[in-house]
């Protein structure tokens, strides 16, 4: 079948991820039904997305609500699942119920919406590639590397309980949780469909939704902590010098590679550009972008020994069996930078 016949259903399409891949799904001429929490969302999505002709809007005020997805299920091919909770600086403490429930109850009860569909084909998950990290990374060993193959870290029975102690620790939970709920609801209820997961890197790039330069405070996406740490305002996303991350395009084109059926059930890929050096990137906008002023702030002193968090990633697998050739760090800020300049025109 051609995609103009077929329907993907997208949750998460205000965010930042969600939008990347509601854009890229239209180009590739597919009608989408997308889902959002609050009504007053959809003019200004009409505005982003355009393609009114293959867009459809369902609003569920609450992921968490019992049987949520039972009705905006039916009639669709796919599903690719984006919404997830990102660790924002008000949401300091209750790490369970701000963290932890909206990451795998809504994909519990999405993928058990997805059973009574016969004619959804696959459900793609956008997980994260912490999943896979452990939350001590002296497991990984030496290397501090991860990869798809050494799949989720092993967590007790009172996981979900932990007192993570800041919203990245109870970010990382999440992602580890939500990943778990997944493969154990398909090794356990053994679903019609096939599932794959996406393990994005911190995503850098344009912010589709983004309304202005001022809306940017309001977003706590890791592209507007980007751009907030190279305008002088330290986030919670650079605790050393070396980071890695990957471009919104590529996380876009893997999405929808994945549809595909010769990806089968049960894969999951790693997204990666690469390492990088914050102090380099700096020195490569200065350079460029004169007239901008950006600057990077020392790692401020709260954030020492956050160093002993880092991880690498082996994303080679993503490369190799997607095709996809990533964007540096360089091409992400420039695309980045040149998304905020519009704003300015």
């Amino acid at each position: 079948m051609a995609p103009a016949d077929q329907t993907i259903l997208i949750t998460g399409a205000s965010g930042f991820v969600g939008s990347g891949v509601v854009l890229r799904v239209l180009q590739e001429g597919y009608k989408v039904v997308l889902t959002v929490r609050d009504e007053t969302q959809i003019p200004w999505l009409k505005k982003v997305f355009g393609h009114e002709d293959q867009v459809k809007f369902v609003v569920i005020p609450d992921f968490l609500k019992e049987g949520a997805f039972d009705e905006v299920v039916k009639g669709v091919d796919y599903v690719i699942h984006t919404a997830s909770p990102i660790p924002k600086p008000d949401m300091a403490s209750e790490w369970k119920k701000n963290y932890i429930d909206p990451a795998v109850k809504p994909t519990v009860s999405l993928l058990e919406a997805a059973k009574a569909e016969p004619k959804i084909k696959k459900v793609v998950v956008t997980s994260s590639c912490i999943s896979f990290v452990p939350m001590d990374r002296s497991e990984l060993g030496e290397s501090r590397t991860t990869s798809e193959a050494k799949g989720n870290p092993k967590v007790g029975e009172d996981f979900h309980d932990t007192e993570f102690g800041f919203p990245f620790g109870a970010y990382h939970g999440s992602k580890i949780a939500g990943d778990i709920a997944t493969w154990n609801f398909r090794d356990e209820k053994k679903p019609h469909y096939a599932i794959v997961t996406i393990n994005p890197d911190f995503v850098y790039g344009p912010i589709p939704v983004l309304k202005s330069k001022e809306a940017l405070d309001d977003h706590h996406t890791t592209s507007a902590i980007l751009w907030r740490e190279y305008n002088g305002i330290d986030g919670l996303l650079r605790y050393q010098d070396t980071d890695h991350s990957v471009h919104i395009d590529d996380v876009a084109e893997a999405h929808v590679k994945v549809l595909d059926d010769k990806y089968k059930d049960g894969e999951r890929f790693i997204l990666s550009a690469g390492e990088f050096k914050w102090d380099d990137l700096l020195a490569y906008a200065q350079k460029k972008y004169p007239e901008m002023d950006f600057k990077l702030n020392p790692i401020p002193s709260w954030k020492d020994g956050w160093s002993a968090l880092y991880y690498r990633l082996d994303a080679s697998k993503a490369e190799k069996e997607l095709d996809i050739k990533f964007k540096d760090i360089y091409t992400q800020f420039d695309d980045l930078v040149a998304a905020m300049k519009k704003f300015d025109a």
